[in-house]
This record gives structure tokens, sequence and C-alpha cells, in this order.
């Protein structure tokens, strides 16, 4: 069976797809009896259509001109982008085209009408590789625990965050230290907001989460939470009390059907599957009904790991089309028409850490303890950190747990003191 191809996008992720697809064509086509002719590439740069030109009898610069094109079957975006891809895709759908994208970006934004417009024109919209790089868990969840409740999850999502957090507690690097070190080594950014500040990860967690729950969640609505405050201090403090810090990405549902879907730095017991996973690696945690708690972890991005995704899902499709019963999957879900009210993190509760920057005076742990309190915060352990500084003197609550409504009342009237030099910190903890 042959399969014509269209990419879009010729760079790490576009590159490693040509490369996958040469590499295994004889197995493909002896073994699988599947050949994928390669018919047409889109790129913004005419240099990389030049490099490779001969790999295909179409070039151009235009990704609608491909996308109308007869003599394709299947559109790989491969481009990324979050607005203007949406007119390829739909571009391709119109003219009766499957489409394969590595773009959470483009998903998270606009799933909502894509997956729908898909289902309508009898089309596939496949995104293995958009959540995880190489990791499977979108099929995962779709295929391997269709027989399960998926009862929470929680994510190290975003390689980025991991290796800077990594290099934090592993060499006791300053925040702004192990930035600059993941740029170096091109595990960052120039610009790293999209990554410190949680929106890459967001847009992951909310693709994830509506496939666990059969919901639309826009990340729009979601907590999102970056780790651009975490300091030395917490770092040490976490080594010290035995927990790790990591930006986790949590979902879960309650027996009412409410889902909570944030991203956060949580503090995880080192005992945990996901305080052991280090460096640019991702990770999926999920509690299964069937199968229990299972751990996926693997390279998040990267180009043949996330090039791989996309060729598993280019076979995918083709064994379904093999079948001549070519029904995608529904995911009708992926619709505003079906869009979850997300619970407000001010009804999460759960253990806090909170580090308070304090003049060194008699009377200051008295004045928080107090408005704690009153805020009906139990305090289960204090610590106060020495520091040459009597100006800003760190002092670590521990909380029993408690509402994050409570904390944020509480932490208004303390951050308003006099004593109080610079906005707590606050993390929550994971279990």
């Amino acid at each position: 069976m042959k399969i014509r191809l269209g990419i879009i996008g010729l760079g790490t992720v576009g590159s490693g797809v040509l490369d996958l697809l040469e590499q295994h064509k004889a197995f493909f086509r002896d073994s699988l009896g599947f050949e994928f002719e390669l018919m047409g590439i889109c790129s913004r740069s005419q240099a990389r259509l030049d490099r490779f030109a001969a790999k295909a009898p179409f070039t151009t610069r235009n990704p609608l001109e491909l996308t109308a094109r007869p003599d394709v079957d299947v559109i790989l975006e491969l481009a990324g982008g979050e607005d203007a891809p949406r007119a390829w895709v739909e571009s391709a759908f119109a003219n009766g085209k499957h489409v394969i994208t590595a773009n959470k970006a483009l998903l998270a934004k606009h799933g909502k009408e894509l997956f729908p417009l898909a289902e309508k024109s009898g089309t596939f919209l496949l995104f293995e590789a958009a959540v995880g790089g190489g990791i499977p868990i979108i099929r995962t969840l779709q295929e391997a625990f269709i027989a399960n409740d998926i009862n929470g999850l929680a994510c190290i999502i975003n390689g980025t965050c991991n290796y800077i957090l990594t290099e934090m507690t592993s060499k006791q690097l300053p925040f702004k230290t192990a930035l600059k070190q993941a740029q170096e080594l091109g595990y960052a950014e120039a610009d790293p907001a999209f990554d410190i500040e949680g929106t890459d990860s967001a847009h992951k967690v909310a693709l994830l989460a509506s496939l666990c729950y059969g919901k639309y969640v826009d990340f729009a609505n979601m907590t999102v939470e970056g780790i651009t405050t975490i300091s030395d201090v917490d770092i040490a403090m976490a080594e010290e009390m035995g927990f790790a810090i990591k930006l986790l990405g949590i979902v879960s549902q309650d027996r009412s059907g409410n889902i909570q879907a944030n991203v956060y730095p949580a503090l995880l017991d080192k005992k945990h599957q996901l305080a052991t996973v280090d460096g640019v690696l991702n990770a999926i945690y999920l509690k299964t009904s069937a199968v229990g708690a299972i751990l996926l972890t693997g390279a998040g991005a990267g180009k043949l790991p996330t090039a791989s995704s996309v060729v598993s899902d280019l076979v995918s499709l083709a064994r379904q089309l093999a079948t001549g019963n070519p029904k995608a999957q529904p995911m009708g879900f992926f619709s505003s028409r079906n869009q979850a009210e997300l619970v407000p993190i001010d009804e999460l509760e759960t253990e806090f850490y909170l580090r308070l920057t304090a003049v060194d005076k008699p009377g200051v742990l008295a004045k928080v303890t107090t408005v704690l309190g009153e805020e009906g915060i139990s305090i289960r352990a204090l610590v106060q950190k020495p520091e040459h500084d009597p100006e800003h003197v760190p002092v670590i609550f521990l909380t029993h747990a408690t509402k994050n409504s409570n904390v944020r009342k509480a932490l208004k009237r303390i951050d308003a003191m006099d004593i109080i030099q610079a906005p707590t910190q606050v993390l929550r903890f994971y279990r």
C-alpha cells in the first residue's frame, strides 16, 4: 500500500522524520507492506528546501500549495507555531487529507475547532509527538488503558525546567546560572519564558487532561506557575528534608467528576518515582483503576525521539487505512461544546512549604503564626535559617494539609507586614 506524504517544516523534527523513513524504508515495505512516498516538502527557508529538494518532486514555501495538491494523502505538520498552522490543517481537511502534527501549542489553542473538523471531514488528526516527545503517552491513554479509569496524573513534561532544577540540586547552582548553562547546551531558548514560566507544560497537560477525562480542558483556565522564583535556599531545604523540587503538571478528577488541572513546582518525597527523573528527561505518572500506578519516562524532545513518535503515528494511520475502514477514533470531546469546568486551585487541599523573608526582630514569628492560625493553617514544622543579613532572614514554615485559599488569604496579610521584605515563596507538596 502506497501512502503519499507532504511535509511542512524541515527543521529538527522534519529532518529527523526524513532520516527515519529512509532508514526503515525496506522494513516498512517488505514487512509491513507500506510504502511511504514523499511527494512534496515545504519550508520558509529556501536553504532548507534546496538541501532536501532531491527527496521530493515538489517544493514550496507556501504550505497551502502543498495541502491543496491532489497527489498528497497525509500532511505532516512539523513547523510549529500557534496560529498560522491552523489554516494549513484546515486546508488539509478540506482537501481530504489526514494530518499528523507535533505541535502542542496549535492543539492546545485550536484543538477545540480542529478535532471536530477532522471528525466531520472523515480524516485523522494524530499527535503522539505533541506530548512527551518519544514517550508513547497518547496511544497509551487511547488504547493500552482503554479499560482503565485514570484516577490521577502527574508529569514532568518540560525538559528545560527539569534540567535547570536538576543542576540547581546536584551542583548547588543559583537559578540564573543553571538557566545560562541550559542555554549554552541548547536545552533552553535565548528567550526561555515559554518553558520556565510553565506555558509549554500547560499546553501538554491540557491535552493529557482532555484525553484522561473526555472533556475539553482549556489551558487558559489552568493555574500555571513556573520555576523562576525557586532559590538555592528552597533547593537546599528540600534536600535537607528529603524532598526534590520538580515542575509538575497535575491532573485529577473527584467523585463528582470535577477536574483539576494545574502546573506548578512541587515538593516530592525522594522515594517517589518522579523524584528520580533528572536532567532533560520527561515522565508521566499515572494512577489507573486496573493496572495501578505506572511511570512512563524517556526523552521528551529532540530530533529522533520526536520524529519517532511522528513515524509511529504514520504507521498507525497506514494500518488503519489498510483495513478498508478508515474511521478515526472519535475526538469530539476536544470541543468547546464539551468544555470542562475546572475546579479552582483555591479548592486544592495539600501541605505547603512557605518561605518568608523577614527582618530579625523579636515578635516576628508570633505575628506570623497568629495570622496562620486565624486562617485555619496548622504548622507542622518551622525552620529559621541563619543569615548574615538581619534584614533578610529566611523563615520556613511547613503546614499540615490545608486549602490553597487559606494560604492565599494568610499570605495576603503576612506579606503586607513591614517585617516581611519580599513576597513569600509558596510550594505545594505532591504525595
